[in-house]
């Protein structure tokens, strides 16, 4: 006859501490991923003045510092998002981005695309690291 091993009845799974760690660096990941996605978002904005340029209004000065303004405030809000405010201000930032579509019609579409996987992206986050939910998803 063999002898069998006793097995534990009570499994021990991962302390607080251990939670605590794996919530810290999916929280870090996550924001890395929006971080990512806000300084695509930036080389697109930058990509919409070549687009205006041959359309019939043309690319004027104030279209084109106000794109470029845009694509440098959602850049160095990328480095913001390790701060408590980053992800509000991050998401605040969809607002205008959105709005460029009435400079070139397909903006619309482009900026709806980014929007979904930032709302995607904040999801997994409220759903692996606990953040609230509802809109205080945003800025938390």
């Amino acid at each position: 006859m063999t002898e069998s091993t006793p097995v534990d009845p009570t499994p021990t799974g991962p302390t607080p501490e251990q939670w605590a760690e794996r919530a810290r660096r999916a929280d870090k990941a996550t924001r890395g991923a929006l971080a990512g996605t806000l300084g695509l978002e930036a080389v697109v904005v930058l990509l919409v003045p070549r687009a205006i340029a041959f359309s019939s209004g043309g690319l004027g000065l104030a279209k084109t510092l106000l794109l470029v303004g845009l694509a440098v405030v959602m850049i160095a809000s990328a480095g913001m998002l390790r701060r408590p405010y980053g992800i509000g201000l991050g998401s605040a930032l969809h607002i205008p981005f959105l709005l460029t579509g009435l400079l070139t019609s397909t903006m619309f579409f482009v900026a709806a695309l980014f929007i979904a996987v930032w709302i995607r992206i904040l999801v997994l986050r409220r759903d692996v690291v606990g953040t609230p939910r509802g809109i205080r998803m945003f800025v938390s």
